[in-house]
């Protein structure tokens, strides 16, 4: 019993901690990042790639982007493959700020 009340806390635990999104700035620069877990091709709580371009359009718009990369969430490599099965997959997008 106790064992899966443990299990249970850890993977929701997992689940609540996988959406999260945020910036860090400075000097100039910027960085937005963004995460999610996908199980069975179901990304949770969404897209990790979308919700990074979203931030970062609302947080630097007009800024110049000279880095962006993100974990494969296709269906024709092995690691794009075994990452949807079961994976956390995260976004980062860094570049300078405009002005």
């Amino acid at each position: 019993m106790t064992r899966k009340s443990l299990v249970s806390a850890l993977c929701l635990t997992l689940l609540a901690t996988a959406g999260c999104t945020g910036y860090r700035e400075a000097g100039g620069y910027y960085t937005v990042h963004a995460e999610s877990f996908r199980i069975f091709g179901f990304a949770i709580p969404g897209d990790d790639q979308e919700a990074a371009a979203k931030l970062h359009a609302e947080k630097f718009p007009g800024s110049t982007v000279t880095t962006s990369g993100s974990t494969p969430a296709d269906w024709t490599s092995f690691w794009g493959v075994l990452g949807n099965i079961m994976g956390f997959h995260g976004t980062v997008i860094s570049g300078k700020k405009a002005g």
